[in-house]
């Protein structure tokens, strides 16, 4: 494939390599150079606000299947049972799952201060 830009909107169109759509190609769209299509095939991943990780995270916590959530119920009910080794090894379970989440779904470089 070649892509080109259009010059008034920046819009990004992929033609043939063979030459064969060059006849489709308006006079104001340009080639882009092997450095412009990289950074177009492979964009830089945008940053992740707080609060997008805060909400990913609350999400996989509560996946009935996959959160951790459903192991501390699980350890409340137990221990209302009075099953203590039960409760015991439900809370680890919650307790590994919450960490591989919170690995999982990192917070964002917080910004520096700019000392005034």
């Amino acid at each position: 494939m070649r892509y080109y830009r259009n010059i008034e909107s920046g819009q990004t169109y992929a033609f043939a390599a063979d030459g064969s759509d060059d006849a489709f190609i308006p006079e104001d769209y340009v080639l882009m150079t092997d450095t412009e299509v990289q950074q177009h095939l492979n964009p830089a991943p945008v940053a992740s606000t707080r609060a997008e990780v805060e909400v990913l995270r609350l999400r996989a916590y509560a996946d009935p299947l996959t959160g951790s959530d459903r192991y501390f119920a699980e350890a409340q009910r137990e221990s209302l049972l009075e099953n203590a080794e039960a409760a015991e090894a439900a809370k680890h379970q919650g307790l590994m799952r919450f960490l591989e989440i919170q690995a999982e779904f990192p917070w964002p470089d917080e910004p520096v201060p700019n000392p005034s």
